[in-house]
C-alpha cells in the first residue's frame, strides 16, 4: 500500500464509517499492515535465542540484552559492543522486514554479521509476525550501507521480505530511518502526526483533500514550529523520510 492509498483509506474511515483513531491505533495499524497474524514460531524463536545467548556467554563478545513484555507480545533487545544509548544524531536505524518463517535464519545472519565485523549496534525483534521484522540501530551511520549491500548481495530480498509501512523510506526493501529513540521512535512520531493531521482535516472539512503531498506540507510546518530540539529532530527525520519516498531518493 502506498502512502497516498493509506491516507485516502483513513479519510474514508472518518467520512463513511465515522471511525476515529488515536496515535496508538495508528502505531498498531502501521506495525501490522500487510502482515497476517502469526505467532506459531514463538517457541522456536525463543529456543534459538536462548541457545544463541548461551553460546555468547562462552565467547569474548561483549553484549547486553533485555526483554519487554511476555508471551506472544515479547520483544527482545540485544546490544553488541555497546555500553550506553546511541548518539541519535549519528545513529541510523535499519528495518529488515523479513517474512516470519525466515526470522530465525535472518537473526542468525544479522547477529553473525555484527559480531564478525565488530559493529556497535542494538537489535530488536518481536516473537510474532510484524512488518518490522528485525530492527538494527547502527551507532555509526557509515556501518548501515555496507550491511544493506551485504543483504542485497547475499539474499534474493524480494522473496525474503514483506513491505515496510508506507511512511518509511527503503533501500533494497530495507527500511532506513533516524530517530532519537528516547522521546519517540520514527513510527511513534509518524503515528502522532497522523492523529493530529486527521483531526485537523476533520475540523477543517478537508478530508476530501488529504494526500501524501498535503501530509508532507503538514509535517514541514510542524518542523518549523517545533522549539524542542529533540522533537524537532524526530519530526525532521519523518519529513526527510517522506521526501525520500516521494522523490525516489536515498534516505542515507
Amino acid at each position: 500500500m502506498s502512502m497516498n492509498d493509506f491516507l485516502k483509506k483513513i479519510a474514508v474511515d472518518f467520512k463513511v464509517n465515522g471511525q476515529e483513531y488515536s496515535w496508538e491505533d495508528y502505531y498498531f495499524i502501521l506495525k501490522y499492515l500487510g502482515v497476517k497474524k502469526d505467532n506459531s514460531l514463538i517457541l522456536d524463536i525463543e529456543n534459538f535465542y536462548e541457545e544463541f545467548l548461551n553460546n555468547l556467554n562462552n565467547s569474548l563478545v561483549k553484549y547486553s540484552q533485555r526483554k519487554v513484555k511476555n508471551a506472544d507480545n515479547a520483544t527482545y533487545y540485544i546490544g553488541f559492543y555497546v555500553t550506553e544509548k546511541a548518539n541519535y544524531e549519528e545513529a541510523i536505524k535499519v528495518y529488515f522486514p523479513v517474512k516470519y518463517e525466515y526470522l530465525i535464519s535472518a537473526l542468525k545472519t544479522v547477529f553473525l554479521y555484527l559480531i564478525r565485523n565488530n559493529i556497535q549496534a542494538t537489535v530488536k525483534f518481536n516473537v510474532k509476525a510484524t512488518n518490522e521484522g528485525i530492527v538494527i540501530r547502527f551507532y555509526k551511520k557509515e556501518d548501515a550501507l555496507p550491511f544493506i549491500n551485504y543483504c542485497n548481495s547475499n539474499f534474493i530480498l524480494k522473496d525474503l521480505l514483506v513491505s515496510v509501512q508506507p511512511f518509511m523510506p527503503t533501500i533494497y526493501g530495507l527500511g532506513v530511518v533516524r530517530d532519537d529513540n528516547t522521546i519517540n521512535t520514527y513510527n511513534g512520531t509518524v503515528s502522532l502526526l497522523l492523529e493530529e493531521y486527521f483531526k485537523k482535516a476533520q475540523e477543517d472539512g478537508s478530508l476530501n483533500r488529504v494526500c501524501d503531498l498535503d501530509f508532507l506540507d503538514f509535517v514541514r510546518k510542524k518542523v518549523v514550529n517545533e522549539q524542542d530540539m529533540v522533537k524537532r529532530f524526530n519530526l525532521k527525520a519523518v519529513q526527510d523520510g517522506i521526501t525520500a519516498i516521494l522523490e525516489h531518493t536515498s534516505p542515507l
